[in-house]
């Protein structure tokens, strides 16, 4: 078996060290080696698709080691392997960005399991995709809307240009970023990702441009932004709509000089970067009403992608189901069971309000919850019981209570306005991040 994947193993300890790239080369994964810190620097040029790192490695540090990855290859996933009892050691690694840690001495079968938890089975296919029966890349689908994205995906990955995903929140944009990154001639370098959404509007700047030390308070020392760790790769900037308008006239000169300062510096710093945008908003719109550069959205929109909701492709359902049973029950060591034809009617009903990312969110809670071989209605999640959009579904409810009110208005908003969650958002009157809290409790986020 060849996985395709490759594993950087960092450890001081020439026996162990062995012993680890063993059992990996035994699975199916190439292996790279590292004794210390400057070497696990030197295969930042390398495709590593995980890497592997003691805490103790002779006179350097697995912290920084774990630093650096985690700056300048952050969709990489690090696990940290400490000495029996070190705990304090391993909380620290994970406040810092480790994916998870193990302890010593390695067992391997804890070690697979993280593999399989942080190596999803379709990362696991060579890269330079082309159009197979099930998808591209990671992405899954047969339907005909789908096999034009797809078609979309690799045409795109030819060239160099800025490239625009729309679509509404859930439908896989950061997949079709991915995927045109690992089909690109820069997919051998640094593919870093960030969520505008997810930022305090405070600390966009230097997250993304980065500072020198004394820039503000706290800056105690000079940090890389993403602009500079995508060096040479791809940037992807997810909800690019919610890019504050003061930081849009940066962001524009630095795409069309290639060139930036970081904050607190009048020095320019040079890179050579391809950016890939999302967006869930309405941008034209946004143009019209005065909140988003006209010259920035053209300067975006070169190429663009637009990736269906669920509801629009529901004969895709059975094979994203079947993948996310699949998945899902290897990562939790279960086996995966049937879907009874009923079930399966009702998941290619419903509207998915939080497209694909709700369905395997769905899947999941019923694998888990449930121990049957056959799924049937009977295991879907409570708030699932019924279809929120039918009138049949209001009037047979009988007694409401404000959990039920609540989540029947935002389920409404997020109907009409399409799965846009910033002007669902603003029809409810909250705001978007009190909107994300309630979906993710409700398991949509």
């Amino acid at each position: 078996m060849n996985t395709g994947l490759t594993i950087l193993v960092v450890e001081d300890q020439v026996r162990e060290r062995e012993a680890l790239s063993r059992m990996l080369k035994s699975e199916g994964y190439r292996t790279i080696h590292a004794s210390n810190h400057p070497e696990a620097m030197k295969a930042f040029r390398e495709p590593v698709d995980l890497v592997v790192c003691d805490l103790r490695l002779g006179n350097d540090n697995g912290l920084d080691v774990l630093k650096q990855w985690r700056e300048s290859k952050p969709s990489v996933p690090v696990l940290m392997v400490t000495a029996y009892g070190d705990i304090h050691s391993a909380v620290e690694a994970m406040k810092l960005g480790a994916s998870d840690y193990l302890t010593k001495p390695l067992k391997p079968d804890e070690l697979l399991v993280l593999l399989n938890r942080y190596l999803p089975m379709r990362a696991r296919e060579p890269k330079h995709s082309t159009i197979d029966e099930a998808g591209i890349g990671r992405m899954i689908g047969q339907s005909d809307r789908m096999k034009e994205v797809f078609d979309q995906i690799l045409r795109v990955s030819l060239s160099d240009s800025t490239v625009l995903i729309v679509g509404e929140s859930g439908t896989g944009k950061e997949l079709v970023a991915s995927a045109i990154h690992e089909n690109s001639r820069r997919h051998k370098e640094s593919f870093v990702a960030v969520n505008v959404t997810a930022l305090p509007d405070a600390l966009i700047e230097s997250e993304l441009f980065g500072y020198v030390r004394g820039a503000f308070t706290g800056a105690l020392d000079q940090r890389d932004g993403r602009f500079k760790a995508a060096n040479q790769g791809t940037l992807f900037m997810d909800e690019i709509g919610d890019l504050p308008q003061t930081l849009q006239p940066k962001l524009l000169r630095a795409l069309e000089t290639h060139s930036f300062a970081p904050v607190g510096s009048n020095v320019e710093c040079h890179v050579d970067i391809r950016l890939i945008a999302a967006t869930s908003r309405d941008l034209p719109e946004m143009v019209q009403d005065g909140q988003f550069r006209i010259d920035l959205y053209h300067r975006l929109n070169v190429l663009t992608i637009e990736l269906p909701p669920l509801r629009q492709r529901p004969e895709d359902i059975p094979i994203l189901v079947e993948h996310f049973l699949d998945d899902c029950a290897k990562r939790h060591l279960r086996t995966s069971p049937d879907v009874a034809p009923e079930l399966m009617k009702y998941l290619q009903d419903y509207e998915w309000p939080g497209n694909v990312r709700q369905l395997r969110n769905v899947i999941e809670n019923m694998l888990v919850m449930g121990d049957e071989k056959i799924l049937t209605l009977r295991n879907l999640p409570k708030y699932l019981s019924g279809n929120p959009y039918s009138e049949q579904h209001h009037s047979s409810r009988g007694n409401f209570n404000l959990h039920d009110l609540e989540k029947d208005a935002i389920l409404s908003a997020l109907k009409k306005s399409f799965g846009n969650r910033t002007h669902a958002a603003h029809t409810l009157g909250i705001s978007v991040r009190t909107l994300q809290r309630k979906l993710k409790l409700w398991g949509m986020e």
